[in-house]
């Protein structure tokens, strides 16, 4: 049987992707070294875990109607982030895939009714949310299968919440210890001024929702989801927020959390938590 190793709210803006030289200096307001750091502690943290699989739920990994799971056996290329290429310029990543673990994903979604697709293309292009922040803090090595799973712009919030239940599910079928990475922001209202903070308003919800995850109150923020996302204009909408709590909620267990560190990037609100099963010891 597979379990859930791990769960993380992971950041992925641009402007801390700072492991190679050439970024040098990219981080010198020093309101940007607490979740610079936070980001190396979650890496850690995962790397503690010893995961058999990572599956990335990215809110630049867009899709329209289908969700679309990645199962392609290796990801291979080299990323200029098309939205800020004087930031992620010439980022090289390779690292294998899992293509039977994507594949029992879409065959529960589809199983389900929703819509769903499966790819296996080389060609087929990630963003920089999902390979900035597993690059460049959570596996710089590159040496665990990822599973990119896309953010769709016609789920809603619910069907996104199902999406993490079959995660963990597939997990299980597949035998995989598995850890799961939501990459995004909370609040997401931007301002131009790198440095810039959420608004003060928005900051103390972000910190009241991080503080329901910390307590393990999965149900309350839950249901208090649509409510904070329309407030703060959450990233996405929340969707990759809503996959997570599936996936929180799915695995039936308590978790230990660790907030590692909260930034500002240009007026939006990141944080950098960890989760781990309870009843496991991180080494």
């Amino acid at each position: 049987m597979g379990e859930l190793a791990g769960v993380y709210l992971a950041a992925h803006t641009p402007r801390y992707c700072t492991r190679a030289a050439a970024f040098k200096g990219k981080l010198a307001h020093p309101d940007f070294r607490a979740l610079r750091d936070g980001l190396v502690e979650q890496g850690r943290h995962l790397e503690a875990r010893k995961p058999d699989v990572i599956v990335i739920n990215s809110c630049h990994l867009v899709s329209t109607f289908s969700t679309l799971v990645d199962g392609t056996a290796r990801h291979r290329g080299t990323l200029t982030a098309q939205e800020a290429p004087d930031l992620i310029a010439g980022v090289e990543f390779d690292f294998p895939g899992d293509h039977d673990l994507a594949n029992a994903v879409v065959a529960r979604g589809k199983s389900a009714g929703h819509l769903s697709g499966l790819v296996d293309d080389v060609h087929y292009p990630l963003d920089y949310g999902t390979v900035m922040p597993l690059v460049c803090y959570l596996d710089p090595g590159q040496t665990i299968p990822v599973v990119p799973i896309s953010v769709t712009l016609m789920n809603d919030l619910e069907e996104c919440y199902q999406w993490g239940r079959y995660i963990v599910q597939s997990l299980r079928e597949c035998g995989r210890r598995g850890v799961f990475v939501a990459s995004g922001a909370l609040s997401h209202r931007l301002v131009r001024g790198p440095e810039k903070w959420p608004l003060p308003e928005h900051r103390e919800l972000d910190e009241r929702f991080a503080r329901m995850l910390a307590e393990g109150e999965y149900e309350a923020a839950w249901k208090w989801l649509p409510e904070f996302a329309s407030a703060v204009d959450a990233e996405m909408g929340g969707r990759h927020l809503a996959m997570m709590l599936g996936v929180l909620r799915e695995a039936g267990c308590a978790f230990t959390a660790t907030v590692h560190a909260y930034g500002p990037s240009s007026g939006s609100g990141n944080y950098a938590i960890s989760f781990a099963p309870s009843d496991s010891m991180i080494l």
